[in-house]
């Protein structure tokens, strides 16, 4: 098992309107510029559905709030990797207020 650090090195996230962003590249070379607010979620396994989440808690649909892309950097061991070039997405209930958080990877 891997030894994890107490604290990851901290990053921060400039946020910008998405119609104001340059172009997505294309993957692999996407991996550590697909973490975005809202819309839909960009899905990495394309399971044939519409990419919804209900609550476990109540059975009410949940809402799409926010993907957090893997990214490799500089400083030493670990990495923001999740699994193989994966993808933490954030899911919130409005109805129960229950927080939900799903990954894919490559």
């Amino acid at each position: 098992m891997k030894v994890l650090p107490q604290n990851f090195r901290e990053y921060r996230v400039k946020i910008i309107p998405a119609e104001d962003a340059p172009r997505p590249a294309k993957y692999p070379d996407n991996v550590g510029y697909r973490t975005k607010f809202g819309g839909k979620p960009d899905h990495i396994q394309d399971s044939g559905d519409d990419g919804g989440k209900s609550c476990d808690v109540c059975g009410q649909a949940m809402h799409f709030i926010a993907q957090i892309d893997s990214f490799e950097n500089d400083h030493p061991k670990p990495h923001f990797m999740f699994g193989d070039d994966g993808m933490i997405y954030v899911w919130y209930c409005f109805h129960c207020g229950e927080p939900c958080a799903t990954t894919e990877c490559h």
